[in-house]
């Protein structure tokens, strides 16, 4: 192991092995700014979304009944082609509305998922500011699945696709390592 020895007078007699710092590009407090804008990207747009689904199902449950489809007792043959034809639209405005509420259901579900990440990402940032140990812990808990994932999609694609898959499993990689280096050097 090679070391690097500083010049200032109080590091002169601190030997820094070079393995440590001088192959990690990320610092601690670049990965706190990293995971607190991560949290707020993921999760402004999954509260903007979340807001926009309640409105809709507020609207949804206080919209009243639909129009009536009545054409009276004896309509004559143009009355039934147009009750069938609004019969019909009816139904594929139904079928549509079904396949839209579910649609609203998925991202809504995908928007709870996300503003939980951002949270986790907001504080974890600043956890990391702060130098809190539980923050290490949680910036593993959401690095390691990031990487896992980047793994396998990686394995899943060919040629130059796999490539931004390898640099986020890299810098997840770089990144636990500077979480816990950090860490180790300032108990150590």
């Amino acid at each position: 192991m090679r070391y690097v020895i500083t010049h200032t007078a109080a590091a002169a007699l601190l030997a820094i092995p070079l393995c440590t710092y001088a192959m990690n590009p990320i610092s601690i407090s670049s990965l706190s700014t990293i995971l607190t804008t991560a949290g707020a990207l993921v999760g402004i747009p999954s509260i903007t979304f979340l807001v926009f689904y309640a409105v809709c199902q507020a609207t949804k449950l206080t919209a009243g009944a639909g129009a009536s489809t009545s054409f009276g007792s004896n309509p004559d043959a143009v009355l039934l082609i147009l009750k069938w034809m609004s019969s019909a639209v009816g139904a594929i405005g139904s079928l549509v509305s079904s396949a839209a509420q579910l649609l609203l259901n998925v991202l809504a579900v995908v928007s709870l998922a996300g503003l939980a990440l951002g949270i986790m990402c907001w504080f974890t940032g600043h956890g990391l500011r702060a130098d809190a140990a539980w923050a290490r812990v949680s910036a593993c808990v959401i690095l390691v699945p990031l990487m896992l994932v980047s793994l396998v999609l990686a394995l899943s694609f060919e040629n130059l696709s796999r490539l931004p898959m390898l640099a986020i499993a890299g810098f997840c990689l770089l990144a636990m390592h500077t979480v816990w280096t950090d860490h180790v050097t300032a108990a150590g």
